[in-house]
């Protein structure tokens, strides 16, 4: 047993562990007041682009930003634009954002997979998304960045597999009930994520 929990720590380390961000905007200062937009969403969960977003929200300030409050945010982008979802971001310019929010920097994120499987023997619970720094006035990409966490559990016998399922629906159901489904996974992608992200200055 001690050397399959070995193991499985292993396999978490590795598939957490990726290169560096996918872009950096060289010789850019990196402004401290941004807006953390709705996320999109590619998965079938409709709580995922929340449950993300709040993670990021909840580590930004490490890095030195000072996020727009949330309820703040959503109140003024469905009072102004109609937006409720962070599909319906593209009809408004960075500009337009950026001077309303009164910030000058956007981020924006996407969900690409928010998932409890379980597969005979095993279980994966996985979430990736890719996230964005936009510098409002000018629309410029300073940063980008995607990054994923699979929590894998791995069980030997019947029984213990029998056993595991049981428990595993009922988690996930409790999960549901009090918002925190793949909320552990949410904030280990974000705070892999945001180690990449330079300092606000």
């Amino acid at each position: 047993m001690r050397s399959l929990k070995i193991i499985t720590l292993l396999v978490i380390f590795l598939i957490g562990c990726s290169l560096g961000p996918k872009y950096i905007a060289q010789d850019s200062l990196f402004p401290i007041h941004v807006a953390v937009l709705p996320f999109t969403n590619e998965t079938n969960d409709v709580d995922a682009p929340e449950t993300v977003r709040k993670a990021f929200i909840e580590i930004l300030p490490k890095r030195g930003y000072l996020s727009l409050e949330k309820n703040k945010l959503d109140q003024i982008l469905l009072k102004k634009f109609g937006i409720n979802e962070g599909g319906q971001l593209t009809s408004v310019s960075f500009q337009k954002l950026g001077e309303t929010l009164n910030v000058d920097g956007l981020f924006y994120g996407n969900v690409i997979s928010f998932v409890d499987f379980p597969f005979g023997f095993g279980r994966k619970r996985t979430v990736k998304a890719n996230f964005k720094l936009i510098e409002a006035k000018t629309g410029k990409l300073l940063w980008e960045d995607e990054k994923s966490w699979t929590n894998p559990e791995l069980h030997l016998s019947v029984e213990e597999a029998r056993k595991a399922g049981i428990r595993q629906i009922a988690e996930r159901q409790l999960e549901k009930m009090a918002g925190t489904f793949l909320l552990q996974e949410s904030r280990a992608v974000a705070e892999l994520v945001l180690r990449n992200l330079p300092l606000a200055r």
